[in-house]
């Protein structure tokens, strides 16, 4: 499979938060498959208030 490279902007209030918001994207791509990527941010985009319920459950 072809490797690609994608520049995200993320709003923070330190550069240590964008790291570590950046490594847990980057972790999350390398260690799930990517059609559950694809359908749980297609869910997110659609219904951002999902995560706080998720969150609740984990």
């Amino acid at each position: 499979m072809r490797k690609f490279k994608v520049g995200i902007t993320i709003e923070a209030d330190t550069t240590e938060t964008v790291k570590q918001v950046g490594n847990l994207i980057q972790n999350a791509v390398d260690k799930v498959e990517q059609e559950d990527i694809v359908k749980l941010l297609s869910k997110v985009a659609k219904n951002p208030t999902i995560v706080k319920t998720a969150l609740r459950y984990i």
